[in-house]
């Protein structure tokens, strides 16, 4: 399924949208030597102080419990303990980055396997409002898009997160869980929106998001 998180006061950006692709084929990772970096908005890091914010929310983040959240997600997806841990760890990077992001007027995109723990947080209501509370200080709404659609828009922003995460972390966003969307997908023209499947078997199919 692909989704929409939007901050109702901040308008989306319109683009062309890319149909007739299957979900797990967008989610899908491939190989950093197929990216064209060139297409990848450069992302937000350079605004002064926007490393040094992303990573205190980051800590923030890191702090709140979701063991009820990461219990039901590890019962009804039955991954590996590390498999947990690490989808984990990226949700966390994630939401501490969009909570910087929209604070700023800015937005990001998400694509793959980690979108599924994220549908389980949401169903988690009172703790998630808490969580939002706490890390971005306002609710991240969670809309989805049309099924079997992901917008241009969707694929910048989420370019854009791409980038900034390897900023504020010092490591790029791991493939095995962030696909890397290709330049037809970016460019809005009909076709396959990334490519490969290294690791997929052991992280599930996710979707698509967008942060505004």
């Amino acid at each position: 399924m692909h989704d929409n998180l939007t901050v109702t006061d901040i308008e989306p950006v319109a683009g062309p949208t890319i149909t007739g692709t299957d979900v797990t084929t967008i989610a899908a990772p491939f190989t950093a030597a197929e990216s064209d970096a060139e297409s990848r908005p450069a992302g937000f890091a350079a605004l002064d102080g926007y490393v040094a914010e992303a990573r205190s929310r980051t800590v923030q983040a890191e702090a709140f419990d979701l063991a009820p959240v990461i219990a039901r997600y590890r019962r009804e997806q039955g991954f590996a303990d590390d498999i947990i841990a690490d989808h984990h760890r990226e949700l966390v990077r994630f939401l501490a980055l969009c909570a910087t992001a929209v604070n700023r007027g800015k937005a990001y995109g998400m694509m793959g396997a980690i979108d599924e723990l994220w549908h389980t947080f949401v169903i988690f209501t009172q703790d998630y409002a808490r969580f939002c509370d706490a890390v971005a200080g306002r609710f991240l709404h969670h809309v989805p898009e049309a099924e079997g659609t992901v917008s241009a828009g969707t694929i910048e922003h989420y370019l854009a997160f791409l980038a900034d995460y390897e900023a504020v972390y010092g490591e790029a966003a791991p493939t095995t869980y962030w696909p890397r969307p290709t330049l037809n997908a970016f460019s809005g023209t009909s076709g396959e929106a990334c490519k490969g499947c290294s690791a997929c078997s052991g992280c599930g199919s996710g979707g698509s998001c967008t942060v505004h």
